[in-house]
């Protein structure tokens, strides 16, 4: 099978890198800026503060979803609800309630990086590990929030697990590989940065 190679051009130098498809410089150069800019975020606050976002990103997620959860059951096919997403453009009550779970998961994280009221210690990690750690806990921050916010346009339920997927999104992962890696294996975005805090946890000398 014939290796498909992503071209990148620096002054006169061609360079090609083995890749799945070609890399699309639209959502996939998207989901590259977003995912350095979090992760060196991460790398500027430290690796405790950095521990504090993810958590503050796993209780936003629940909690965004939850909110979603609670205007499709209470409000769904309301007036209201309709009239919401008509006043902002949205085609329907889906597009309005997935918008609504983007923006209380961003505000929720975001307010958690600056105002979270608990603290995270890994003071005892140092040296060349404290400072690999840091930067593995760094992308695990980038991809945990970037796959949030797919899966949330997605317009699953991650506690109710109902939903289709929407066209727009499946428009997105047939043309974007990694948008592709971030929604359908979500599972194992949401699941290494816990237990990595957690085996740390139980390697702490303290």
């Amino acid at each position: 099978m014939q290796k498909d190679y992503a071209r990148i051009k620096i002054g006169n130098d061609l360079f090609l890198f083995p890749f799945p498809m070609n890399l699309q410089l639209s959502w996939d150069l998207f989901v590259i800026v977003f995912f350095v800019v979090i992760a060196s975020y991460s790398l500027i606050i430290g690796r405790d503060n950095t521990i504090k976002v993810i958590l503050g990103t796993y209780v936003a997620l629940v909690c965004a979803d939850a909110i979603g959860g609670l205007l499709t059951h209470y409000f769904g096919g309301t007036v209201m609800l309709l009239q919401m997403a008509k006043e902002v453009n949205f085609t329907g009550e889906q597009q309005a309630i997935i918008f609504t779970k983007v923006i209380v998961f961003l505000l929720m994280v975001i307010l958690f990086a600056v105002k979270g009221a608990f603290d995270v210690n890994t003071s005892g990690v140092r040296g060349l590990v404290g400072f690999f750690l840091h930067l593995f806990y760094a992308a695990c921050s980038a991809g945990l929030i970037i796959s949030s916010v797919l899966v949330f346009v997605s317009g699953v339920s991650i506690l109710g697990g109902g939903g289709v997927v929407s066209e727009a999104l499946k428009s997105l992962t047939d043309d974007s590989y990694l948008v592709y890696l971030m929604v359908y294996y979500h599972n194992i975005w949401f699941a290494i940065p816990a237990a990595a805090f957690l085996l740390n946890s139980l390697g702490s000398e303290e």
